[in-house]
């Protein structure tokens, strides 16, 4: 483990600017496991917080990675204790888990540059897709609010979009929250009134 790896965590840990933050987190992990012919997607609440500049924050960092001992390895090294499924770096405040081993079928990624380092990403679209299934299935609210997020910050594949989220069988949960966001420029509801509207709308899923 190169000894430059920890203290490019200690800085990335300390920036004050969350969607900064967790796109500096998530290039030093991606750093170091490259290292070990690993190349870590960040997807999950983490990647909602970059896409979202930090409308939506988490320390929760989800990779899409294979895992084994050599990964196990490389994460304490950089500092991280295994606790169950999860490593938990305390002391700076981070979470990190690997939840799977690949992107679902379909799904894109995306690389961006942090510092002069690639970070993959999964693609705006579908992460998107993957809130609006939270949001019909698991009927929960704040990724009905984080769909609706990176709709307003994103510019968005709108075909590619229209797809993944039909492949997923969410085109209703999409045209709901569309719906919700036309009310909201309409009638220039405040952020407390368009929340209420997401969690009544969902409601009809």
């Amino acid at each position: 483990m190169n000894p430059s790896l920890r203290n490019k965590l200690d800085k990335a840990a300390a920036q004050s600017k969350p969607g900064e933050r967790i796109a500096e987190i998530g290039a030093v992990i991606a750093e170091a496991l490259r290292a070990i012919g690993r190349d870590p997607i960040l997807v999950g609440g983490a990647a909602v917080e970059f896409y979202t500049q930090g409308g939506y924050s988490t320390s929760d960092l989800d990779f899409v990675s294979d895992s084994g001992v050599d990964v196990v390895e490389t994460m304490k090294a950089l500092g991280f204790e295994k606790i169950g499924k999860d490593f938990v770096d305390r002391a700076r405040g981070i979470y990190v888990e690997f939840p799977s081993g690949s992107l679902g079928p379909g799904e894109k990624w995306s690389e961006i540059d942090v510092n002069g380092v690639p970070l993959r990403i999964i693609s705006c679209e579908d992460l998107l897709v993957d809130r609006l299934c939270g949001y019909k299935f698991w009927k929960s609210a704040i990724d009905g609010i984080n769909a609706l997020l990176l709709m307003e910050m994103n510019v968005l594949d709108e075909t590619r979009l229209f797809l993944a989220a039909k492949r997923e069988g969410v085109l209703d949960a999409l045209q709901t929250i569309n719906g919700v966001r036309e009310t909201i420029v309409r009638k220039k509801l405040p952020t407390s009134a368009a929340n209420r509207l997401i969690e009544e709308k969902m409601r009809s899923l």
